[in-house]
């Protein structure tokens, strides 16, 4: 069962679902991710972007922790009914926009984002193409921080659109921050 960390929510339930086609992150690899975000980048009244959101974890830790606004994104519309019933749940459904569509595949942005998190399928290829098409469609404010979910023994190159700023290692999982050259 996953749970809000920390914040207003804390504690609070995240819907997820027998057939969810995804991995929920480890709630003490989110906890690592907010602690270094913290340092780097306060999340108050930020926009977050949230790609192959599934159940929308970190979405939710985020608005917890004072985003302003999260757009979840998930090509799979049964993942995207888990983020609605939880926002419902939370009486947050104003605070959420949810988008279904592959990542690679963006629509015109609705508004610029300060923080994106990024956690695709293990093992499916999908790490460059995705920063490829996210530093062109026009969803990252200036200054923008990317937050990589990846398993640790999959090979990443940093494209020359983004700059790698902290890297780290917690059981299979690889969390890497990258930076907008924008």
């Amino acid at each position: 069962m996953l749970r809000v960390i920390a914040g207003k929510y804390r504690g609070r339930k995240i819907t997820t679902g027998k057939n969810l086609s995804a991995r929920p992150t480890m709630s003490s690899v989110r906890e690592a991710i907010f602690s270094i975000l913290s340092s780097r980048k306060p999340i108050y009244n930020l926009n977050v972007l949230d790609l192959f959101c599934g159940s929308g974890s970190f979405s939710f830790e985020a608005l917890s922790r004072g985003a302003k606004h999260a757009f979840m994104v998930d090509s799979d519309y049964y993942n995207l009914q888990l983020p609605k019933k939880t926002a419902e749940d939370f009486g947050i459904t104003n605070d959420i926009t949810l988008i279904c569509c592959n990542a690679n595949g963006l629509p015109r942005p609705i508004s610029k984002c300060d923080i994106v998190f990024m956690d695709p399928p293990y093992n499916i290829n999908l790490v460059n193409s995705t920063l490829d098409e996210l530093a062109h469609s026009g969803w990252l404010n200036d200054n923008a921080l990317i937050i990589l979910e990846m398993r640790k023994n999959e090979g990443f190159e940093c494209n020359k659109n983004f700059n790698i700023i902290v890297e780290r290692t917690y059981g299979i999982a690889k969390i890497i921050f990258l930076s907008s050259l924008t």
